[in-house]
């Protein structure tokens, strides 16, 4: 009875790890076949290492991409709205002219990653890695980034226009020129923020710390 059992058990156990080698082969064909096509919309690429690919004009449109590694790839115009990319590594990454609209980019690292132009309405951002990119009139339209590091970043000409920036972190970042109306800015730190020429109306301003003193015009009474 012992001995039927261990068997049993060595023989259920094999059938898993085969299970599992094959799923881990369709992975790796549908890998090689994107590379070869750039094409896999809705596709699982989850935890796939893409650091350093040329993806240039790809489409990855609503695909899970969660925790995969794009860092120092080229992703200049690549198509990821709706994508889930939580998790996932665009450390220096090109990403230039890329829709990123409604993508979930929560926990990413895009470190230093080139977001020039990109479109990222309505995306999420929270606690992701934002720190020296290169944001330059990016849409950010109602973009939740709560709790994203943005220091350093450059966002001259960005437009966050309602979007959700609740604890971000802006040290040291360019607002130069951005919308940022109709934003709640209660209790961010925005003294070393650059705003000069930055539209501000109907932004909320409470225990806000501007380079000039505590705004507080917006406190409920």
């Amino acid at each position: 009875m012992g001995s039927l059992f261990r068997i049993t058990v060595i023989a259920v156990t094999w059938a898993i790890v085969m299970t599992v080698s094959e799923a881990r082969a369709v992975d790796d064909s549908l890998l090689t076949t994107f590379l070869a096509d750039k094409h896999c919309p809705e596709c699982d690429l989850s935890g796939a290492n893409l650091a350093g690919a040329n993806l240039i004009g790809a489409n990855l449109s609503g695909a899970n991409l969660v925790n995969t590694n794009f860092a120092r790839a080229n992703l200049w115009r690549v198509t990821l709205n709706g994508a889930n990319l939580t998790g996932a590594d665009f450390t220096g990454a090109n990403l230039r002219d890329t829709d990123l609209s409604g993508a979930n980019l929560t926990q990413a690292n895009l470190t230093g990653a080139n977001l020039k132009y990109s479109r990222a309405s309505n995306a999420l951002f929270r606690n992701a890695h934002l720190n020296r990119a290169n944001l330059l009139e990016a849409n950010l339209r109602g973009a939740d980034l709560a709790q994203a590091d943005l220091s350093r970043a450059y966002l001259a000409g960005a437009d966050l226009q309602n979007s959700n920036v609740t604890g971000a972190i802006f040290q040291n970042t360019s607002l130069n020129g951005a919308n940022l109306q109709h934003l709640d800015l209660t209790d961010l730190d925005l003294t070393s923020a650059n705003l000069r020429n930055a539209r501000l109306g109907g932004a909320v301003f409470c225990r806000t710390k501007m380079a000039w003193g505590q705004e507080d015009g917006d406190c409920p009474d």
